[in-house]
């Protein structure tokens, strides 16, 4: 393996791998805590809690570099709140479809990432009609 190889494969390894502060895996299993004795996933039909977890830990680790994770106040406003809970049903309603292989996904040049239906998810709709 060239060394340009294995810079891409580490790099490559980096970006899947996240290590999140103390805090915020501390604050993001409090916060799932809370959402699953309010009844959120269930109401929702959220049975898996991972791309919620990871989601909120992002968004966490966001706070904690801004330096306002620990502050007294509230860790969200309201309405950042609100976007956060509709970001956690969209994002995993997608990750479903996508391990069911209905939607697959790219990263764009601005590394967001674009979801479209395969081949399978089109057949699938046809049918649905």
């Amino acid at each position: 393996m060239d060394f340009f190889t294995y810079i891409i494969n580490y790099i490559m390894i980096i970006k899947m791998t996240k290590i999140y502060p103390t805090s915020v895996i501390e604050k993001a299993d409090e916060i799932i805590e809370i959402l699953k004795e309010e009844g959120f996933f269930e109401y929702n039909e959220i049975d898996n809690f991972d791309f919620a977890s990871k989601h909120i830990k992002d968004k966490l680790t966001e706070k904690f570099i801004l330096g306002t994770l620990d502050d007294e106040e509230e860790i969200f406003t309201e309405k950042e709140f609100e976007t956060l809970l509709k970001e956690i049903i969209a994002g995993t309603v997608l990750e479903e479809l996508k391990s069911k292989g209905l939607v697959g996904s790219y990263e764009d040049e601005d590394t967001e990432e674009m979801f479209f239906l395969t081949p399978k998810g089109k057949k699938y709709l046809k049918n649905i009609d």
